[in-house]
């Protein structure tokens, strides 16, 4: 996967969420994470199946004889192959991750991000949570009560989530949508800028246990 949050899409992002905050009273944060949390059943069907296969073939074949410490040993390598050939492959491991499981894991993150980054403090209660899960390829928009009350999020989230191969196009979208959070909440004549402009990115970590 291309890079996703260059030095032209940091910028984007910026003129996007000051684009939304200039002519309304939302507050607007941007975080952005390599990965969530694995779902490890997929992983450990594929390399299940891997080492039952090759084990059937050690055993049953009629062409090759093998030592016995080929058949104990060999079989364990196909399996952690296997679970590791489908967390290099992330179209693999999307499609072995039920979408049920793919929405509360999503769901978990966003909103866990939502109240650790401060975005339900504003005085307005209009904070905003773009949330972007860049190997799921998901997003998801959190609002505080005065913007679920108006806002349609999850449209919101549904274009932003069709652009999500690419950063500045994300951010494009997200500063379209300035006229929408111009007209559910108009920009009060004191209004000030509570949360700040910045972009909350977590750097990818190639192993993170069972963890997020």
């Amino acid at each position: 996967m291309a890079v996703f949050m260059t030095e032209t899409a940091e910028a984007a992002f910026r003129e996007a969420i000051d684009a939304i905050e200039s002519v309304s009273s939302a507050e607007v944060v941007v975080a952005i994470r390599p990965r969530l949390r694995r779902w490890w059943l997929g992983n450990a069907v594929v390399g299940a199946l891997l080492m039952l296969a090759l084990l059937a073939f050690e055993l049953f074949s009629e062409d090759y004889e093998f030592e016995l410490w080929s058949i104990a040993v060999t079989p364990l390598m196909a399996l952690i192959i296997g679970m590791l050939l489908v967390e290099a492959i992330s179209p693999l491991d999307r499609l072995l991750t039920p979408r049920s499981v793919a929405d509360a894991i999503l769901q978990e993150a966003a909103h866990a991000a939502f109240y650790e980054l401060g975005v339900h403090g504003t005085r307005g209660r209009t904070g905003v949570l773009v949330f972007l899960a860049l190997q799921e390829r998901r997003v998801m928009l959190v609002g505080d009560l005065a913007v679920v009350e108006r806002v349609k999020l999850a449209a919101q989230a549904e274009v932003l989530e069709g652009r999500l191969a690419d950063g500045v196009a994300v951010a494009k979208a997200l500063a379209g949508f300035a006229k929408d959070f111009a007209t559910a909440l108009p920009r009060a004549h004191d209004d000030i800028n509570e949360l700040g402009d910045h972009m909350h990115r977590e750097p990818r970590r190639r192993f993170r246990g069972m963890g997020r």
